[in-house]
Parts: structure tokens; C-alpha cells; sequence
């Protein structure tokens, strides 16, 4: 048995029947695998096949699905999990690319490697709009991937479901074979002939299966239920169909895909801190420069309020007064009226005293001093206070 063919029995898809079938007699038409080595190591550099049209970056996901480039790849119209990985992640960090649009034809592939790649995809919603169209054919793995995307999209006449997990197997009977397992391994390689080697088959069939299912569920954001329910438990549907039971969100063209997706504008909620430093680093440094200046302004203009308050309240009241007048973000304007009233209600406060110390502060901003005394200081205090505060800078005219 070819190593190609020895993987493709060995290994289990999510496909059509008809599809696998196919693949396994391109693998048995050449067995040669020294050519077919020589060959592929020829076309290994040429696995990228995206592109990017008017915004959009289009990636092809055809034929057989497999997790890494190899012969089918290279040669039988196939595509990996992983160019479709690496083009997928260079259209994310491209600032050429807008939207992205994976053109589905395929009849699905391999399940080892498929979860991942959808994981991926789901997981960059909101950095860019991301749409699967399917052109032809969008079976099993290939429509696990599309439902990964923000939205899908089928034309009139594709196929679209078989959502579930196969194994082709042969039977491992030889009688010129003589084979020891571990002791300690009773259920390790056992014969799918046999009753116990098919249990164990189906287990790990089931359980592929199951993960593939609730992976559809969240990524179409649905329940389990309403995917065993509606799309089919391995059936295909037809365009409209598939739309009506929720497959596809539209039926459309990939020209008008392409279209739609490329007259697209970023809006603002895209527009997150994150996708700036990702895609944007310069802009974002730019912003945080920005923004540590303004910090500091406010710091700078912070301390400033705290100094002139202190300073107009010095002598004038209490400590636990100032301390109320700095911690309630009044202006300093604001807070010389507060003070003035304030001294005017202490009775300890003789109102030569008070005349003096208002005086004082006065005279060093060239003010000349009160030259009344009793009610006349409590008359005067409120535009005094407005005079200081105009000698502060703090307001551009006189009180009136």
C-alpha cells in the first residue's frame, strides 16, 4: 500500500462520500511516491492563492480539504488548513485589505486541522467584515469553515450541509502477518472487522462529530438542537433551502459579494484602541503621546487651582475648610467668594484682623489696602475677592 493511500484509509473526513471516493482512486492511479515526492518538493514555494480585489482579500478554499500542503495540494486541485491559515492571517495585518471573502468550492476534507483553522476565523470577528461564499460546493469541513465567517453567502444552485464525520477503513487481517500489542493496550489498532474494533471506530467518529456539531451551533449562534434539527444530520440543501433552514444568511453572487464587502467603510465601533495597534502602531503612538501630554496639562493646571485656593484662603479659615474647598474642584474664582463668606461667619475673627490679613495679600498684587472699618470690610470683602481674583488671572473683567 502507497504512503498516500495508507493516510488517506488511516484518517478520518468530514466529506461527501462521492468526494472521498474520488480521492481514493486519483491516490491508487500513483503509487509512485519517489515522483510524487520529486514533484511536490517543485511547487512547494506556490501553496498562497490569495488575492486581493478593489478592498477585498479573496481567499480560495477548493477541492479535498487537507491540515498541510501535499501531493493533493500541489496537484489535485486541493487546498491546506494551513495556506488557508496563512493567508487568512496576512489579510488580517494588510492595511490594503478591508473585508475578507473565503470562495468556497469544496466537497470538504480532513478533520484533523479543520476546528482550528474555523477557531481562527471566528476569532478575528470585528477586526474585519470576514464571508464565506459558496460558489459550488460547501460540504462537511468546507461548510464547518464557512460558518466560522460573519456571514454566508451560496448561489441558486450550491450544495451546502453534510455536516457529520466518515472513516474509510480496511480490514487489518493478513495471515502472513504476526503483530504483538502491549499488554497494557487491549483496545490499541483493534480490527474494524471485528465487533469491539468497530465500537471503538465509532467512538472516535462520534466524537469528532460532536465536536463539529457544537462548533456550527456557536459559530451560527444557534443551540445544538436546532443543528441536529435543521441542517439536515448530514443532508445538503440547494441555495434557497439552505437559506430558509438557516445554513446561509443570503443567496447572492461572488461578484456582488466582492462588491458589497469592497464599497464597505470602517465604521467607528471597528475602530477599537486595539485594532489601531495592531493594524495602525504609528497612529497609536501618536495617540498616546497626545494623551500623556494632556495628562500632564491637567496635572500642571491641577496644581495651580490647589496653590491660589491655599493662598487666598491663608489666614482666612480653617484648614478643614480649605481642605473641603481643594477637594470639591471648585474654580479658584468660586473659591475666594467661598472664603470671604466664610471668614465674614467666624465671630472669633475680630474685623481688624480680617482687614489686616486681606490687606496683606492685596498689597503684594499692588491693590491698595481697605481703609474702612467694621461693616464697611464686610461690604467690601465679595469685590475684593473678584479684584484678586482678576489680579490671579483668573477672570478677564471687573465685578460689577
Amino acid at each position: 500500500m502507497s504512503f498516500a493511500l495508507n493516510q488517506i484509509l488511516n484518517s478520518q473526513w468530514a466529506m461527501t462520500e462521492e468526494a472521498l471516493r474520488l480521492m481514493l482512486s486519483v491516490v491508487e492511479r500513483h503509487a509512485d511516491i519517489d515522483a510524487l515526492e520529486k514533484i511536490r518538493g517543485d511547487r512547494l514555494n506556490n501553496s498562497e492563492k490569495a488575492f486581493i480585489r478593489g478592498g477585498v482579500g479573496v481567499i480560495p478554499v477548493r477541492g479535498p480539504l487537507f491540515k498541510r500542503a501535499n501531493l493533493m495540494t500541489e496537484h489535485c486541485g486541493a487546498t491546506s488548513y494551513e495556506t488557508v491559515l496563512r493567508d487568512f492571517h496576512q489579510m488580517l495585518a494588510s492595511d490594503q485589505v478591508r473585508s475578507i471573502v473565503l470562495d468556497i468550492d469544496s466537497p470538504g476534507g480532513e478533520a484533523n486541522g479543520c476546528s482550528e483553522l474555523a477557531d481562527h476565523i471566528f476569532g478575528a470577528r470585528g477586526q474585519k467584515p470576514i464571508a464565506a461564499y459558496v460558489g459550488g460546493t460547501g460540504a462537511s469541513a468546507a461548510y464547518w469553515i464557512a460558518s466560522a465567517c460573519d456571514r454566508v453567502y451560496g448561489s441558486d444552485s450550491s450544495i451546502i450541509g453534510s455536516i457529520g464525520v466518515q472513516s474509510a477503513l480496511q480490514s487489518e487481517k493478513n495471515q502472513n502477518e504476526i503483530r504483538f500489542v502491549s499488554s497494557q493496550s487491549p483496545n490499541k489498532n483493534r480490527d474494524p472487522s471485528t465487533e469491539d474494533g468497530a465500537r471503538e471506530v465509532q467512538a472516535v467518529i462520534d466524537g469528532l462529530a460532536e465536536v463539529f456539531i457544537s462548533k456550527v451551533a456557536r459559530n451560527r449562534g444557534i443551540n445544538r438542537d436546532m443543528v441536529l434539527g435543521k441542517f439536515g444530520q448530514g443532508s445538503v440543501f440547494i441555495g434557497s433551502e439552505a437559506q430558509k433552514r438557516g445554513l446561509i444568511d443570503e443567496v447572492s453572487t461572488l461578484e456582488n459579494v466582492i462588491s458589497n464587502y469592497g464599497a464597505q467603510k470602517m465604521t467607528t465601533d471597528n475602530i477599537t484602541a486595539e485594532f489601531i495597534a495592531a493594524n495602525h502602531p504609528a497612529i497609536a503612538e501618536h495617540f498616546i503621546r497626545i494623551g500623556a501630554a494632556g495628562e500632564n496639562d491637567r496635572f500642571k493646571a491641577e496644581k495651580t487651582r490647589v496653590e491660589r485656593i491655599r493662598t487666598l484662603a491663608e489666614g482666612q479659615v480653617s484648614g478643614e475648610f480649605l481642605q473641603s474647598l481643594v477637594e470639591s474642584e471648585v474654580s479658584v474664582q468660586d473659591a475666594a467668594i467661598e472664603i470671604l463668606m466664610e471668614s465674614k461667619k467666624n465671630p472669633k475673627a475680630p474685623w481688624q484682623a480680617i482687614r489686616k490679613d486681606h490687606d496683606r495679600s492685596l498689597s503684594g498684587l499692588d491693590v491698595p489696602p481697605s481703609q474702612s472699618t467694621g461693616l464697611d470690610v464686610v461690604a467690601s470683602e465679595q469685590d475684593a475677592a473678584i479684584e484678586l481674583a482678576r489680579k490671579l488671572g483668573l477672570t478677564g473683567g471687573t465685578h460689577k
